[in-house]
């Protein structure tokens, strides 16, 4: 009976941890939180790689492009804030589809890889490479490693 009790409290606790966060979460998605005056807004962003992003910020009256990285954030450039606004308020434009292109030629290599593309007869003849060739588990890189060991002490066999 100990132990029903124990989960008992312990999934109410739960309960109510979960309501809080779900709680904060709703109140920081309004767009009138506390804190905000209206005098910085992110028009838009875009993220250029893992780590960096172009943004386009309205501060007061002005449109600023900014880039931001994890270390530092940098001024790019000005862009004029009704444009930057009315491009945010249309939906983005489709783009429209590139036309099919021919499907290229196949042939098969002699070890039974298939080939495609103008380059089919040069790569059907240049052999492919062991899949552990360089890797340290390839025993040619042990070979060749104590060769030159072997060149470096002046032993030879």
């Amino acid at each position: 009976m100990e132990t029903a009790a124990v989960i008992g409290r312990m999934l109410i606790s739960l309960g109510v941890v979960l309501g809080f966060m779900w709680l904060i979460a709703r109140r920081l998605k309004k767009p009138g939180r506390v804190g905000s005056t209206g005098l910085v807004d992110v028009l838009g962003r875009r993220q250029v790689s893992r780590n960096a992003s172009v943004a386009v910020v309205r501060v007061l009256d002005q449109a600023l492009i900014v880039g931001i990285t994890d270390g530092q954030i940098s001024l790019i450039g000005e862009t004029d804030l009704t444009a930057a606004e009315r491009a945010i308020e249309q939906p983005p434009a489709r783009r429209t589809p590139r036309p099919a292109r021919p499907k290229p030629s196949r042939s098969i290599a002699p070890d039974g890889r298939i080939v495609e593309g103008s380059l089919a007869a040069a790569v059907a003849v240049a052999p492919r490479p062991p899949a552990l060739a360089g890797s340290a588990l390839s025993a040619d890189t042990w070979r060749q490693t104590l060769n030159s060991l072997r060149g470096l002490t002046g032993r030879r066999r």
